[in-house]
């Protein structure tokens, strides 16, 4: 409980940071197959409209962050067309500022980029953990990328607050490592329910 609730202190900096063609190199770009639609109703709808099937990489090959900020880079660059250097610059100052890592093997990446007009998400599960600087000292093998526009707005500011409350699910985070393609991490994200908090019985 000490080092999840570290995870939610990082949280701070990250919300304060955020707010003041050629064939694809990436692996297992899936996407949905017939029929893998995501519920409307979820606790995790705000990420679900913005997170597309084919910007969930699976088993990515990356040594650190600043391999997997490159990767990050040259993807937006081939899928969306943005500016490769500056989604990595962006993603390194952000780092620079405090680790963006949770604990739990989870890290989100997040920035505004300037040339965006749209938010950009992206799951990214790495083939193997990587050193974030995390409050509890383990490495990462998640990253949930959240990119905004430069003129952030306080939507932007939910979708982050979103996507820490899913990862600090333990049962969503131990689903979704055991999902094998983004079809199925998809429906494990609209199925999620935030957990009710149950009141202890009174006179305890």
């Amino acid at each position: 409980m000490k080092h999840l609730f570290l995870g939610f202190l990082s949280v701070a900096p990250l919300l304060t940071a955020l707010f003041p063609r050629t064939k694809s190199s990436f692996p297992r770009q899936l996407a949905l197959s017939q029929g893998d639609s995501a519920p409307p109703r979820s606790a995790a709808a705000g990420l679900l409209a913005h997170l597309r099937a084919s910007d969930i990489l699976l088993d990515l090959d990356v040594a650190d962050r600043a391999q997997l900020f490159a990767a990050i880079g040259r993807y937006l660059a081939e899928a969306h067309g943005l500016h490769q250097d500056c989604v990595t610059s962006a993603l390194q100052r952000r780092e620079q500022i405090g680790s963006t890592a949770l604990g739990h093997g989870v890290a989100i990446p997040c920035a505004r980029i300037k040339e965006s007009s749209v938010v950009h998400v992206l799951y990214v599960r790495l083939r193997r953990p990587i050193e974030f600087a995390a409050p509890d000292g383990r490495p990462v093998s998640e990253a949930f990328v959240l990119l905004v526009p430069k003129q952030a707005t306080e939507a932007h500011l939910h979708l982050l607050s979103e996507a820490t409350q899913v990862f600090a699910d333990q049962r969503l985070r131990e689903r979704l490592r055991l999902c094998c393609n983004a079809g199925e991490i998809i429906r494990s994200l609209a199925q999620w329910r935030q957990p009710s908090r149950i009141s202890p019985p009174a006179g305890r």
